[in-house]
């Protein structure tokens, strides 16, 4: 029977992502990454799987889930998605996207870039500009996209300041819905 291995992590979790392996590569993913929900201070957080020395003899390792490094995120974790072998993008609550490099030379976490107001509520009854949670990400490098509840797709380019091009207005439906189209065919 498979062993099951779980911890407590003082926190509620909303979204785990693997991070992908290399191109190529044989070996299994080893490490992932979580984003918190609903805490007075919500976390990204990097784990690795246990031990990476210790290999049982299945091939799966043994040991706990050890915590690498985490960075605090303003607002609930709505989405969390791996740009690439270091860089995480999470999507906010608040309506803010952020991109986090991992440093594994000392284990820790750094924004990279952020789009504070990439989501946000504008027109009758709500503030100039009042957020919106932004409530999915996907990431194809370089090219980000976020979806929200404000209604808008944004298409972001990581080393770009500003969305590269936004498809949608402002609407009274607050439901939305994303489908993962390659942004090549997009544009």
């Amino acid at each position: 029977m498979e062993e099951i291995y779980a911890k407590f992590v003082s926190q509620k979790i909303s979204k785990t992502r693997w991070r992908p392996v290399p191109p190529g590569s044989l070996q299994t993913a080893e490490t992932f990454a979580t984003g918190s929900w609903d805490n007075e201070e919500n976390y990204v957080s990097l784990w690795s799987i246990g031990d990476l020395g210790n290999v049982d003899s299945d091939g799966g390792f043994e040991g706990e889930h050890q915590l690498l490094c985490d960075i605090k995120h303003h607002g609930d974790v709505m989405d969390l998605q791996f740009f690439d072998q270091e860089r995480i993008v999470a999507a906010s609550s608040t309506g803010c996207v952020t991109v986090f490099l991992h440093h594994p030379n000392n284990q820790t976490l750094s924004v990279s870039q952020q789009w504070p107001t990439a989501h946000y509520h504008t027109g009758p009854g709500s503030p100039s500009r009042s957020s919106a949670p932004c409530t999915g990400v996907v990431c194809d490098n370089p090219e980000i996209v976020t979806v929200g509840e404000d209604g808008r797709i944004n298409l972001f380019r990581a080393d770009h300041k500003e969305a590269v091009r936004t498809i949608g207005l402002v609407t009274e439906c607050p439901s939305t819905v994303l489908i993962d189209i390659p942004t090549s065919s997009m544009w």
